[in-house]
């Protein structure tokens, strides 16, 4: 960085974030990589998140970064007590509750409490807007007021998903803090329920007024927002998830290919034609590790136990090293949303080739792998992704898949957590430039 360019040393940040780790959503594993990165630029770093499950450890962090964990509130709270618990339970070995609270398992594998649990989540997610995480923001407002009288910032990075980070962020504006919206994916979704479409979009559109930039995670997504709520003060930047390299491993040996899928199977993120096709296509195996995973792929897994692998829930280390395990990682897109899934950038760091299946022409995935020589792009019809994976069976057995993709660190340079951040950085930088000029006035 040129001298003349504004930056973040000798500066505070701080990093508006309901999910963090130990929590292992992807919007943690972001917030983590943020974090750590503007470690590295900026004076000091302090995280604002929700109260950390009993049971599950702090994360290592640079020591110039200092977490404050709000309550969820007297239910969640309730709710973090009744899990930390279970996970001694004797009767619930096989359910297994995640950093956030929610208990996945199939539902042979829960008791009465775990469908309790679950059962209380979705009903505050119908009373609560945005869901039931809001029950945080009140006591989040509250230490982040404390934060700013005793420290005031010099600039805060608000990260969406849920949007209870952006009810708590929009507080920064009446403090007077510069911040910038990461909005990542729509507030207003084609998943969000009815009851709450109308206050989702206020709510995106007040983020993007108030914010001083805003970033999401692709361009369509960007222009999404900018079409619905523009003109704007600013341009959406784009800031799309990231990788970090994992260490170099061969590829299995064998004559069969191996397909890992890490992550969630949501309603709009079907992978019906992928389990038909892998069935229907001998040599081939699909191991899927993921919570909560539906009753169909379950099913699959029964029928075709030597095709398809359920392989639970992993924490994110352990997903990264079954990634390494793979010939080819399979990702599949989401129906009817200009959002695409992150993990197709996470699995850049596994310097393996990719299959993505996409459900319309609106994802913007296909056009993320083939630009960048990583893999193949397969319409979610069966007869489509089977002859796709026959092509790459016989490469496989060929020894010629790995040179048939461009693997290389350079292909996918610009999805590196480093190189993200960077851009952020500089924009946070423009913002806390931006309001010292304001504030030494003409």
């Amino acid at each position: 960085m040129s001298p003349s360019q504004p930056s973040l040393r000798g500066r505070t940040v701080l990093v508006v974030s309901h999910d963090f780790p130990p929590a292992r959503s992807p919007q943690a594993i972001r917030a983590m990589a943020f974090t750590r990165r503007l470690a590295d630029e900026a004076d000091q770093v302090w995280v604002l998140t929700r109260s950390r499950l009993p049971g599950f450890a702090e994360p290592a962090l640079p020591a110039n970064v200092r977490v404050l964990r709000a309550s969820p509130g007297w239910l969640e709270e309730r709710i973090d007590r009744l899990v930390a618990r279970r996970r001694h339970s004797e009767v619930d070995d096989e359910a297994q509750p995640t950093a956030d609270g929610s208990v996945n398992a199939s539902p042979a594998a829960l008791n009465w409490k775990g469908r309790a649990i679950n059962r209380l989540r979705r009903t505050m997610d119908a009373l609560c807007f945005p869901d039931g995480r809001a029950l945080w923001v009140r006591d989040a407002r509250r230490q982040l007021e404390a934060l700013c009288a005793a420290q005031r910032p010099n600039v805060a990075l608000v990260m969406h998903e849920p949007a209870a980070s952006l009810l708590v962020g929009r507080q920064l504006t009446r403090l007077g803090i510069p911040w910038l919206a990461d909005l990542a994916d729509p507030v207003l979704a084609p998943y969000t329920p009815w009851h709450w479409r109308g206050p989702a979009a206020r709510l995106e559109a007040a983020a993007l007024r108030e914010a001083g930039a805003a970033s999401a995670t692709n361009p369509a997504t960007a222009a999404l927002l900018a079409q619905r709520h523009g003109p704007l003060p600013h341009a959406i930047a784009v800031l799309p998830q990231g990788f970090t390299p994992q260490a170099a491993v061969p590829m299995p040996a064998g004559n069969g290919l191996r397909l890992v899928y890490t992550g969630r199977f949501y309603p709009f993120r079907d992978p019906a034609a992928l389990l038909e096709a892998v069935a229907a296509t001998p040599g081939v195996e699909l191991v899927i590790a993921g919570p909560e995973m539906p009753e169909a792929v379950l099913a699959a897994a029964t029928r075709h136990p030597q095709a398809i692998v359920l392989a639970g829930e992993l924490g994110h280390r352990d997903a990264l090293a079954l990634q390494m395990t793979a010939d080819v990682l399979v990702s599949v897109g989401n129906a009817g949303t200009a959002q695409s899934p992150g993990k197709v950038q996470e699995y850049f760091g596994a310097a393996r080739p990719l299959l993505h299946v996409f459900h319309d022409d609106g994802d913007p995935a296909p056009a993320l792998v083939q630009s960048t020589g990583r893999g193949l792009a397969c319409p979610a019809r069966a007869d489509a992704l089977a002859t796709t994976l026959r092509e790459l069976l016989a490469l496989k057995r060929g020894g010629e898949l790995g040179a048939r993709f461009d693997l290389s660190p350079e292909a996918v340079a610009d999805y590196h957590w480093d190189a993200i951040t960077a851009r952020l950085s500089a924009l946070l930088a423009g913002l806390v430039a931006a309001d010292g000029l304001v504030r030494r006035g003409p």
